[in-house]
């Protein structure tokens, strides 16, 4: 159920109060007349892959929508742990520092959720941060940095608005069927430090108090652009208060931004094909599989067959088709019988001979075992031999 109503509430006036002090920080301009981003490909045309390469460009867009033209450095904290095999996955993103010398942002989990604005709440931070010089209140913090809810209600100011309240609040599920059994998992996600509806009443203020339609509210999540609908209709007649509120009477000029979107700089300590290997740099053990007979049988006397089915249709029917059969037979089953096979004991993962990595678990092979079971007992005389 909406709450709007005219004459706002305590505490709606106070966001109102609010949003005004952080437009008086860096110019109204992006609110009263910069771009409104949308949750499309339009303004969010990078593909997207679950990497830091993909979350830098992500970040780097986001900036650029802001008009906030400043370095930025990505720190990944991610560490091997092996593949995340859950349907939903999660983004932890969070600034560490927004100054002078620009903005660091470190993340610790990529994942398959709403990016654009979970990336936006942490921008509108850095928005505030960059713009509060000195001893300013938003910066007394221990942390020197504006907290979450600040963060979130300055993405209405820089023009992130509708990303960052599709991502305040919405419901996640994913699965599939395997055979008979299906799996299945739900979330409800939250990102920010506002409740996703004091973003949409701060939506519909400034969709009341800008001349132009804001095109991008039509992808907003449906409870989201509900709630704008209905705060909309209530405020249409007091847009002179609310500009009075926000102190729109003059609006400064457009700041500048490069013609595409900065490079943002990554910082890592791994490679991002290594943070799916579990054993990264770990000692495992090698031990023999088996061979390959079966395996070149089949194709030896698949071989053989065509070579026998040639024959037949040049010299008809005959025993002797039989004899191309098992000959390639035989010669598959011998070359099979000399391909031998071997496991990394701790991932199962195939490794040759010669191998000193396991390309599967990452880890370096130490030596080798007669069977698997004996992976305990290898790397606990390993331990005492170090």
């Amino acid at each position: 159920m909406s709450l709007a109503a005219w004459p706002l509430s305590t505490h709606h006036e106070g966001l109102v109060r609010e949003l005004a002090r952080v437009l008086a920080l860096g110019g109204a301009w992006r609110f009263a007349h910069g771009p409104v981003v949308a949750a499309n490909v339009r303004d969010y045309p990078e593909p997207w892959d679950q990497t830091r390469v993909a979350l830098a460009k992500v970040i780097a867009r986001s900036l650029w929508h802001a008009h906030l033209d400043v370095p930025v450095t990505l720190d990944d904290g991610r560490t091997p742990s092996g593949r995340n095999h859950r349907y939903l996955r999660q983004t932890k993103l969070h600034l560490v520092r927004a100054d002078d010398a620009g903005v660091e942002l470190t993340v610790t989990s990529i994942g398959n959720d709403d990016v654009a604005g979970i990336v936006a709440h942490e921008i509108g931070r850095a928005y505030v941060a960059c713009m509060s010089r000195g001893d300013h209140p938003w910066r007394s913090g221990e942390s020197s940095l504006p907290d979450a809810a600040t963060g979130s209600l300055a993405t209405i100011a820089i023009g992130l608005g509708v990303v960052a309240a599709n991502a305040a609040h919405h419901d996640r599920s994913a699965g599939e069927t395997i055979g008979r059994s299906a799996y299945h998992e739900h979330h409800i996600a939250q990102a920010g430090g506002l409740p996703w509806h004091d973003l949409t009443f701060l939506l519909a203020v400034q969709a009341t108090v800008r001349d132009d339609v804001l095109s991008a509210l039509d992808t907003l999540r449906p409870s989201q652009s509900q709630d704008v609908d209905a705060w909309r209709e209530v405020l249409d007649e007091h847009e002179d208060e609310l500009v009075q509120m926000l102190a729109l009477d003059d609006v400064d000029t457009a700041p500048e931004r490069p013609r595409v979107p900065r490079e943002v700089a990554i910082r890592a300590s791994f490679e991002e094909s290594d943070l799916t290997r579990a054993n990264l740099g770990q000692p495992v053990f090698r031990y023999y599989a088996g061979t390959q007979l079966a395996l070149y049988g089949v194709i030896g006397m698949v071989g053989g067959t065509v070579l026998g089915v040639a024959g037949l249709s040049l010299f008809g029917p005959s025993l002797f088709m039989l004899i191309p059969i098992g000959v390639t037979t035989l010669l598959g089953i011998d070359h099979g019988r000399r391909k031998r096979l071997y496991r990394c004991a701790t991932c199962r993962g195939f490794v040759t001979p010669s191998s000193t990595r396991c390309n599967a678990c990452g880890g370096t092979i130490a030596g080798d075992i007669k069977d698997p079971d004996d992976r305990l007992d290898a790397e606990e005389a390993l331990e005492q031999a170090d």
